[in-house]
């Protein structure tokens, strides 16, 4: 793979580059280290079909498509086809390989797709049958089959929690929303469409390219409010929690479309947030307060106690509760010290 004279790349199921040889970092037009961990897609003229195909790998062992690299003032045309290595194959993590070609002179006829090859398109894997109603008892099974949580499936459907517990609990009733009907067969149709939007990644690059701000992935995970070892599943292609993905939404617009004032208002409410938290982030990088707690006591033990002082594993003299029994098996309660219970 690195002596072929193609452009030949392996990504994670998201289209993150983990490996490029050196015909594809000549393609590209930039060095192999700045290239790994940014998106394929940000190379090629139709970086969102690129995306959604690779990502559609989930479904299918291979793919093939036509696209074009972009490059200083011009484009040149590729043919990519990409095959997809489950995690059982490789025994670490599964991983997608993108060879690049130029097309040839006289490429074939492509086919038209009629309407019967929509109609026999994997009929197996379809829901929401074309000569069926789409019914609220629809929703759930489709959600499970996405693999997203509830919350993503009514954001992307543009409803309310309220709305969705509302139609879980008439199952047998017909959508009434059309936009909606169509949409849920969409998403039947391209499960793909659903796991788009931003990830940390798109982050790391924006802040790179627009603002010249360089985080590591367990640095970016602190900034946007978790825990490092979160980074470290993002740099392995792991997607980020919903919540995380609002939250990169968010910043991803700020750093793209507003000054650099912007992120450094950002940077004042993530100082704020710390302090509230009683957090100091020169001291441990870390939001958890069992981390904090643990930095505490290495800090105690590398700073003992004068002499003076009893050491901090003495134990202190155990006071008996009232009415509690003496060694000599009688009961004692607080008073004089000569009475006692007989």
């Amino acid at each position: 793979m690195q002596q072929g004279s193609q452009p030949a790349f392996e990504v994670s199921p998201q289209g993150v580059i983990w490996y490029l040889n050196q015909a594809a970092s000549e393609v590209i037009g930039i060095e192999p280290q700045q290239a790994v961990n940014t998106r394929l897609a940000n190379y090629v003229v139709d970086g969102l079909m690129t995306q959604r195909r690779l990502e559609a790998l989930s479904h299918s062992q291979s793919a093939s498509w036509r696209d074009a690299w972009r490059g200083k003032g011009k484009t040149t045309t590729c043919e990519l086809t990409a095959f997809a290595i489950p995690q059982s194959v490789v025994s670490e993590r599964a991983r997608i390989v993108v060879w690049a070609k130029s097309p040839s002179a006289h490429p074939p006829e492509e086919h038209l797709i009629s309407s019967n090859d929509i109609k026999n398109e994997s009929p197996a894997e379809i829901l929401l049958l074309p000569d069926q109603l789409v019914m609220t008892s629809d929703l759930e099974r489709l959600r499970e089959k996405l693999g997203i949580s509830t919350n993503r499936f009514c954001e992307i459907l543009g409803i309310s929690m309220v709305t969705w517990y509302a139609w879980r609990k008439t199952p047998e009733q017909p959508i009434a929303s059309r936009p909606i009907i169509l949409h849920l067969r969409l998403l039947d149709a391209m499960p793909e469409l659903a796991r788009l939007g931003p990830q940390p990644i798109d982050l790391q690059e924006a802040l790179r390219t627009h603002l010249g701000i360089s985080f590591t992935f367990s640095e970016l995970a602190l900034w946007m409010g978790v825990e490092r070892r979160a980074g470290y599943a993002w740099s392995r292609g792991y997607p980020a929690s919903d919540q995380v993905r609002a939250l990169t939404a968010s910043l991803l617009y700020i750093v793209l479309n507003k000054p650099r004032e912007a992120w450094l208002r950002y940077q004042n409410l993530l100082q704020q947030q710390a302090q509230l938290e009683g957090i100091d982030f020169t001291k441990i990088k870390s939001w958890s307060s069992a981390a904090r707690g643990e930095s505490e006591l290495l800090e105690a033990e590398s700073n003992p106690a004068p002499e003076h002082q009893p050491p901090l594993s003495a134990k202190r003299p155990h006071t008996r509760s009232l009415g509690t029994i003496h060694r000599s098996g009688q009961r004692r309660s607080r008073g004089k010290k000569d009475d006692t219970i007989s």
